[in-house]
């Protein structure tokens, strides 16, 4: 039986490297694929406190639309897709080369907010310089 994630964000392209974090039953996982094979993957058990932090984060994808998209013939291009969906509240969007006018403040709030998560948890497996990668992506 398959569990529906709580929360989950992926982001990256196939050649320069994939970030995918999940949360589902409160437990947080972050596996780093391609070029960023090498990089530590996390995971850890959240409270309800961490998922309301994770809420503000992710509260202004509600005015987004649903799906952006180019639709150009992209073969390794930047895809981006976000969902939380608890207690009610169910917030989604994804695009592939094409982002919403404030995609970069939001998702770098986002991003912050699972470096914060890993370094709370993980503190001993925490590297600066890959949370820098992360970032950066």
């Amino acid at each position: 039986m398959s569990v529906e994630a709580m929360f989950e964000f992926k982001r990256g392209a196939f050649f320069s490297g994939q970030l995918n974090y999940r949360i589902a039953n409160n437990h947080f996982s972050m596996r780093a694929y391609n070029a960023f094979h090498s990089m530590r993957c996390f995971s850890f058990n959240v409270t309800e406190e961490d998922l309301q932090a994770i809420y503000m984060a992710v509260s202004p994808i509600m005015e987004w639309k649903e799906k952006y998209d180019k639709n150009d013939f992209i073969l390794d291009g930047f895809g981006w897709s976000i969902r939380y969906c608890h207690n009610g509240t169910e917030v989604k969007s994804r695009g592939y080369e094409d982002y919403p006018h404030n995609y970069k403040k939001v998702i770098g709030e986002i991003q912050e907010c699972m470096e914060i998560l890993c370094k709370k948890y993980a503190a001993d497996q925490y590297r600066e310089d890959e949370a820098e990668q992360r970032r950066q992506l």
